[in-house]
């Protein structure tokens, strides 16, 4: 269903226009009063009552704007009566405000409709975030589970409890993590470097909290995740024909979608259980992250103030500023300090000037290699010699088809075990025959016997090589 089906399609113009500053605290003032009411409703008189109030302490002309181009422009005016009248008369046709149906002897009352309850809760959270009490939501589901067994009604008083506050936990680490860094923006934005560095206080009494402090260090989700997963486990095993039963009870389902039901609400558990391990991670990274951002933004303020350094570094800025292209980079400097700034321009240099070198320059010639023709003939061999056999020995799939060839030219078939004991210094290649069994180059066919054999102090299960299928045709 289309959201404007259930709301007016101007109900967001008041939190629009020039005044929605006003209307937007206008509103939350008024939903403070309604929001514990039966039906959001005040009496007339007292709402108009709050409204001038608040007029009255906002103490400045206002000018309320029209509905329609058409209309006059208003003109400013202080008259609090006024103001309210025309402030509750447009929120009223906005679609905010309702006269709730009454008897013809009630008095005239006000009422928010219904549907516009679910935004301004959501206004009034981003005014003032709730402060969530992690280790208490993390209790409250141990409880639940410990106590699964004892339950007349498991499924809904346990099981989707545990998933609702699991979520709601995550949903609310999700919120910290994502206002860190905008929080540490507005704290360091134009201040001074000593303002910044004490800012950090506000930081951890406003962000981190002594709420996830405590849900790090003391009774955390590390301490209760084993016994979380534990009871997870019993509800998907024992317990899970009464669970099964309670789902058929309250959500009027048959027997297999009662199941599939209470395996998806034990699988999102599990999974907010995972996805909270790598949140709370992710916090940890960002304090680090943006700490380390603030204390940098704090040190660019300390070599941008007057100091001949700090001017150095604003004049320059001023010269980034005025580039617009690339191409300008090259040309004369003709501005008005070209007199006393000299500015080499890049083309000076050439175009690739800022490039890393690719490898360090230094003033002295490359020094000769020297004792390579004072070695010894004999030592020289041998070290040749110890190379090749290196490379003879190395387990490549070229040296692991030239073994199984030698192997299977003698009787056709060959076994692993007796392999290794006539040549105890190819075991790494005896080995690597199994490593390449999946070669689409191979000569060999790889069957494992089941049977385990120990062979240079490694032990690895036996198996038989024989020819491959084209290896045969060729011959």
């Amino acid at each position: 269903m289309q959201l404007f089906d259930r709301i007016r399609p101007n109900l967001f113009r008041p939190l629009a226009g020039a005044n929605r500053a006003i209307y937007a605290e206008l509103l939350l003032l008024l939903w403070e009063e309604c929001r514990r009411s039966a039906d959001y409703s005040l009496p007339r008189a007292e709402m108009v009552t709050r409204a001038e109030d608040f007029f009255t302490a906002l103490a400045k002309p206002v000018a309320l704007e029209q509905e329609e181009p058409e209309d006059a422009p208003p003109q400013p005016t202080r008259d609090a009566h006024l103001l309210a009248l025309g402030a509750l008369a447009r929120l009223r046709r906005a679609g905010w405000l309702e006269e709730p149906a009454g008897d013809y002897d009630s008095e005239p009352a006000l009422a928010f409709v219904p549907e516009t309850a679910p935004l301004l809760e959501g206004m009034e959270q981003i005014v003032n975030p709730p402060l969530v009490t992690y280790t208490g939501k993390l209790y409250k589901a141990w409880q639940l589970l410990r106590g699964v067994g004892q339950e007349s009604s498991p499924y809904e008083n346990v099981l989707r409890e545990v998933e609702a506050d699991l979520e709601a936990l995550n949903r609310s680490l999700r919120a910290l993590n994502a206002s860190i860094g905008h929080y540490i923006d507005r704290l360091t934005r134009n201040r001074t470097p000593q303002q910044v560095l004490e800012l950090f206080s506000e930081y951890e009494e406003k962000v981190v909290a002594a709420a996830y402090h405590r849900f790090k260090t003391g009774d955390n989700l590390f301490n209760y995740r084993a016994f979380l997963e534990e009871g997870l486990e019993e509800c998907e095993g024992k317990y899970l024909a009464a669970l099964c039963a309670d789902c058929v009870r309250v959500d009027r389902v048959d027997p297999d979608e009662a199941r599939q039901r209470v395996q998806g609400c034990i699988q999102r558990a599990r999974d907010a259980l995972e996805e909270m391990g790598a949140l709370v991670r992710q916090i940890d990274d960002n304090h680090i992250r943006y700490r380390k951002r603030a204390v940098q933004r704090a040190q660019f303020l300390l070599l941008s103030d007057r100091t001949a350094q700090g001017s150095l570094t604003a004049l320059l800025r001023w010269y980034a500023a005025s580039v617009h292209s690339p191409a300008e980079l090259f040309e004369e400097d003709d501005g008005p300090l070209a007199g006393r700034l000299r500015l080499t321009p890049a083309a000076v240099f050439g175009p690739r000037m800022l490039y890393p070198p690719a490898a360090p320059r230094t003033a002295e010639p490359v020094a000769p290699l020297t004792g390579a023709e004072g070695m010894d003939p004999d030592q020289l061999r041998r070290e040749q010699q110890l190379l090749l056999e290196y490379a003879r020995s190395a387990v490549t799939e070229e040296n692991v088809d030239r073994l199984a060839r030698a192997a299977l030219a003698e009787g056709g078939r060959a076994m692993a075990s007796e392999l290794a004991a006539q040549n105890p210094g190819d075991l790494a290649r005896i080995i690597g025959l199994h490593t390449y069994s999946r070669s689409p180059g191979r000569c060999y066919e790889l069957q494992l016997t089941g049977r385990w054999v120990s062979a240079g102090g490694f032990r690895f299960e036996d198996f038989v090589l024989t020819p491959r299928q084209e290896e045969q045709d060729d011959r």
